[in-house]
């Protein structure tokens, strides 16, 4: 999936390797850039993007993801471009008001950006935790989870006791809670 994929590129990255560093690069400019050019004109929207990348490949090593590489950009983006609108608005350098006055909807449609981004980060690392499971581990955890059976019900329905649908559902809670560890506190 695209998640591993930019993981394995940062850990590359990590290890100094440009050549990863370039792949990151020239996957996500544009649309950083895109993201940028809705809070700030073209030349500054260009300037943040390239900061970001100037500041990921120099704290490379400092780094630890919290969640996606993708998030994580995009959050950077959006605080650099907010930071440098407040330092605009402060400085009253800008007569045009150009976009220093953001509409109240338009300031949640940015924060929605972000929260979706870290919703899709969610969905889809639960989705790999699912594909990892073993079928009848990933059937009784669904029946539990997304049909609401009961243990007693899921056990009827699989033929197996209560005891094992226990079991399969335990074992799915433990991977879960090993790949969200870095986000919830169990």
């Amino acid at each position: 999936m695209d998640h591993n994929r930019d993981m394995s590129l940062f850990k590359q990255v990590k290890n100094d390797d440009n050549n990863a560093f370039r792949r990151l690069f020239q996957k996500y400019f544009p649309p950083l850039y895109i993201f940028a050019k809705k809070f700030l004109e073209e030349e500054a929207a260009k300037d943040i993007v390239q900061e970001c990348f100037f500041n990921l490949w120099k704290n490379r090593k400092k780094i630890e993801l919290t969640t996606s590489l993708s998030a994580y950009l995009f959050v950077i983006i959006k605080n650099s471009c907010c930071r440098q609108l407040k330092e605009l608005n402060e400085k009253n350098c800008r007569t045009d008001g150009f976009l220093l006055n953001l509409k109240e909807e338009e300031c949640q449609y940015y924060i929605q950006s972000e929260k979706s981004i870290l919703e899709f980060d969610i969905r889809d690392r639960a989705i790999q935790v699912l594909n990892k499971l073993p079928d009848n581990c990933h059937r009784v955890f669904c029946e539990s989870r997304f049909n609401g059976l009961s243990n007693k019900e899921i056990a009827e329905k699989y033929n197996i006791s209560v005891k094992g649908v226990e079991k399969h559902i335990s074992k799915a809670l433990k991977l879960f809670k090993e790949e969200f560890r870095d986000i919830i506190n169990f």
